[in-house]
């Protein structure tokens, strides 16, 4: 019984394995390169004030490392934002990258547009260039809604891989039941792309687990010593 035991285990699961949502944007932009497409990103709705969360400065962050592996592709890729001042730093991470790779020639301004200034105008924006022939992938990072989920519907009739990392709950939600890759939680404050990245993404991870475990702890004894009168 031991050995039949021993022999059917299974192996243990990484908890700190790297998201799907993040292997599939690793591979679009793999695909992309050797099939000679156009490679989108969307980095949210910005920094307008319509949304609470922060997730678009890690969205820069996709596009900074996407950007410098795509510099040489037959076809640019091209980012559009949802938001003036995030279009603005956009094209400084996009230039950049041209720059770096020492390819300042071929940075053209169309490389990142403003889709629009809201929820709404930035899906308007994007529907039209998703329908477009040519496109090797779609990636949708930083902070979008529920209702743009109607992207990831016209990117499956349209046979266009989609990747989404996104931070809001309500989007992760709505592209969860949409059957997209997509980051869960906190994944998503952890890219990892590529293996140059891993070993930074699972001491960022461990980081987090242990920081996590003092403050249940700090809370339970703060509990314990309430209950018993210690603390006042």
């Amino acid at each position: 019984m031991a050995i039949v035991w021993i022999a059917s285990r299974k192996p243990p699961i990484d908890p700190y394995k790297n998201s799907g949502a993040y292997e599939s944007v690793e591979a679009l932009m793999h695909r992309s390169s050797e099939e000679g497409k156009a490679l989108l990103i969307s980095t949210g709705e910005g920094f307008s004030g319509q949304n609470s969360g922060l997730g678009d400065s890690v969205g820069l962050l996709i596009e900074q490392v996407l950007l410098s592996r795509s510099v040489f592709n037959d076809q640019p890729t091209r980012s559009f934002n949802g938001d003036g001042p995030l279009a603005c730093i956009s094209q400084l991470v996009v230039h950049g990258a041209y720059e770096n790779a020492m390819a300042s020639e071929l940075f053209r301004s169309e490389h990142t547009e403003l889709s629009g200034v809201s929820g709404f105008g930035l899906m308007a924006g994007m529907l039209p260039e998703l329908a477009r022939t040519g496109n090797g992938g779609l990636i949708l990072t930083g902070t979008m809604r529920p209702e743009h989920v109607l992207i990831a519907d016209l990117a499956e009739r349209k046979d266009v891989p989609l990747a989404a990392a996104i931070g809001s709950l309500g989007a992760q939600a709505a592209f969860f039941a949409s059957g997209s890759e997509v980051t869960l939680g906190e994944d998503y404050y952890l890219p990892s792309i590529g293996k140059i990245n891993q070993s930074a993404y699972q001491n960022q991870a461990k980081t987090m687990n242990w920081i996590r475990g003092i403050l249940v702890i700090g809370l339970i004894a703060a509990a314990l010593l309430k209950l018993s009168g210690v603390l006042p």
